[in-house]
């Protein structure tokens, strides 16, 4: 266990060091660090509160600098900005911001791995423990998200331990079983906000032991069991309402018991900003946020978050094997699922699932002699399976009909669940026969080597039953793949196959890491923030570097295929600046068509071309062949020549399709 445990931690943690900052890393612990130092609850809350404080604990000792409290964007409170002003204008090094941070979010990993062995070796014995342990211990998503500063491990961590706590709960009330859940559910509630399906888990799994029939074990003041269903119920209730208050009450104790945001009330220039979509549009939600704004029932700072969360998230665009939609897909996460999971873990699911079945309906364990030794091969009841399954199948419920479809990280939580179920081939394993052992062996080697092969780079797996990760950006992006975190590896391809800069390099990128802090000298196409300074130039031959994201055309100002729409607008604005540059060496035409059109309607266009004009080249990118190579399999390489502009941007469209996006 702890061997497989020390792998994990150092696979996780030396992938993690040749990559950049993902998209909210830099956000994440500026935000955190800021909360420990200033006691600033405005910048970005309720989504990840125990990530920011866990993650940036080494920072307290380090204490690298902030933002000064004079800085506009840190009293206008934008929490991206002043991430990247925090990592890259500061004087701080990245390089030891991540490092600390990650760090803490690798022991995150450990512990989250460390619960997958307890929890399965307790149904299955050592070998299921083990088992799920090195199945966990080698998945691409654990050994990605174990060392992000991101929510998902917090996630997975707090709702698998919060599950159990309250399964053994309902069966056997101590408190020292009282008080761990209490601490795991509080935990869960600061992890994120989707962590609030922890009570319909919990009201399943009370469902599931009342029908069950099972006697209740009181170890609190006299001990006794309890068999009315009645009696159970009115415990399971005050269970309910001690677990509803201490989560309660940990959100109080994160924002220092104090309802106020501003760390300084006096000073009217730190505010609270408001952002887009800052309310729900749901009426009852918007209602009952006013209703806790009046009565001070929660922090400022994390009721303002929920509005913030439950008002933005509808309206995110998505990707899906060739098809964008305004909102999300039914079938998005089933999808995900078959192209990013492995297919070693299905096979070992379906195999430990059917052999457990298999002995169960076997009948009764039979003793056998061996060595002289009698020894009894027991098989575990499904009955202690059934928290696992209810997780998995509540959690993937509830995400099937969100329109949150930006990421297969999104049902992360899922996975350790799923692995401590594989440990069912433990029932297998103990059989005489060796094939099981022998076939468990290949299955569990497949997913070895299935990671290894996509070392580093564990965000962009995906199934080589569907191509693998070269193909993935033709399945899923964001941060089902593309997150931000590939500039370093940009820079390395580049010094390799572009030494002292002979091509010009046109950089579409996506995500918060800065290009100019690798030395990557190019020319900034549109991207997704676009923190670029402006300049107007023609595209020429060279070198195009466009992050998957981006080239399918997310977050962008012409989101989705290219249609009529797009094409009527950009020969608009084609025609207007050819006319501007005919006027170019005739200074009184040019002086009249500026009188007739001032500089400001000029300076419209060109941004409207420019980005039209980079929708245009990925609608003709998209149709013509594979790229020339890909960093990382985010970040894809096309040398490009005047011929392909031409046709790219003067022929007629690549793409013209009217109908391919789906809008709620």
């Amino acid at each position: 266990m702890a061997g497989l445990l020390a792998i994990y931690a150092a696979l996780a943690l030396v992938a993690s060091t040749g990559k950049g900052v993902s998209f909210d890393e830099a956000e994440q612990i500026a935000v955190g660090y800021d909360i420990w130092v200033r006691h600033d609850f405005r910048l970005e809350t309720a989504n990840g509160d125990l990530v920011k404080r866990w993650a940036t604990l080494p920072l307290l000792i380090s204490r690298p600098t902030l933002p000064g409290t004079s800085d506009l964007r840190w009293r206008q409170g934008e929490p991206y900005v002043v991430g990247y002003e925090f990592f890259f204008q500061c004087g701080n090094r990245p390089e030891s911001l991540l490092l600390q941070c990650r760090a803490m979010m690798v022991l995150m990993g450990v512990a989250t791995g460390l619960l997958v062995f307890l929890c399965s070796r307790r149904i299955f014995g050592p070998v299921g423990g083990l088992v799920s342990l090195a199945i966990f211990a080698f998945s691409p998503h654990m050994l990605a998200f174990g060392a992000l500063v991101a929510t998902a491990m917090s996630v997975c961590l707090t709702l698998l331990a919060s599950t159990c706590c309250i399964w053994q709960l309902l069966h056997r009330v101590t408190w020292g079983r009282l008080v761990v859940s209490l601490v795991c559910c509080g935990l869960l509630v600061l992890a994120k906000l989707s962590a609030l399906v922890i009570l319909p888990i919990a009201m399943v799994l009370i469902m599931v032991k009342l029908v069950s029939g099972r006697a209740l074990e009181w170890r609190l003041g006299c001990p006794r069991m309890i068999q009315s269903r009645w009696i159970q119920a009115g415990i399971f209730s005050g269970l309910v309402l001690a677990h509803v208050a201490a989560g309660w009450g940990f959100i109080w104790a994160q924002y220092d018991f104090r309802y106020v945001a501003s760390p300084d009330p006096s000073d009217p220039g730190i505010i609270l900003r408001v952002r887009p979509y800052s309310d729900p549009v749901d009426p009852t939600a918007t209602a009952m946020l006013a209703w806790a704004r009046r009565t001070h029932f929660l922090p400022e700072g994390y009721l303002h978050g929920i509005g913030w969360l439950l008002g933005s998230n509808d309206t995110r665009q998505a990707f899906m094997n060739g098809r964008w939609k305004t909102g999300g897909w039914l079938v998005f996460f089933p999808y995900t699922q078959w192209m990013k999971t492995s297919p070693f873990l299905l096979l070992l699911l379906l195999l430990g699932c059917g052999g457990w079945w298999w002995r169960w309906r076997a009948g009764p364990p039979k003793t056998r002699r061996e060595g002289g030794r009698s020894s009894t091969a027991l098989v575990p009841s499904f009955y202690e399976a059934i928290p696992f399954v209810v997780l998995i199948v509540v959690y993937l419920g509830i995400a099937l009909t969100q329109d949150l479809n930006i990421g297969h990280r999104h049902i992360l939580p899922i996975y350790p669940a799923i692995y401590v179920l594989t440990g069912s081939t433990a029932c297998l394993w103990s059989l005489r026969v060796r094939w099981p052992k022998v076939l468990i062996a290949l299955l569990l080697l497949g997913k070895v080597v299935d990671a290894a092969m996509v070392y580093p780079h564990y965000l962009a797996y995906f199934s080589p039953v569907v191509g693998g990760s070269s193909q993935g950006y033709k399945h899923l992006v964001d941060s089902s793949l593309d997150w931000g975190m590939d500039l370093p590896g940009l820079k390395r391809w580049l010094d390799q196959h572009n030494p002292g800069s002979r091509e010009t390099v046109f950089l579409a990128y996506f995500g918060t890491d800065s290009p100019d802090y690798y030395g990557i000298k190019c020319k900034r196409l549109p991207g997704f923030f676009d923190w670029r300074a402006r300049d107007v130039y023609p595209l020429a031959p060279g070198i195009y570097a466009i992050s998957a994201t981006l080239l399918q055309s997310v977050y962008t100002d012409t989101f989705g295929p290219w249609n009529s729409g797009y094409e009527q607008r950009y020969q608009s604005t084609l025609r207007n600046l050819q006319v501007l540059e005919r006027t170019a060496k005739d200074p009184p035409e040019r002086a009249a068509l500026l009188k007739e059109h001032p500089p400001a309607f000029w300076d419209h266009q060109y941004n409207a071309f420019e980005k039209l004009r980079f929708g245009r080249l990925c609608a003709w990118l998209r149709h013509h062949g594979a790229p020339n190579d890909n960093v990382d399999h985010s970040i894809l390489i096309w040398r490009l020549d005047a011929v392909h502009l031409h046709e790219a941007l003067l022929g007629p469209p690549a793409e013209l399709d009217d109908d391919a996006v789906s809008r709620q």
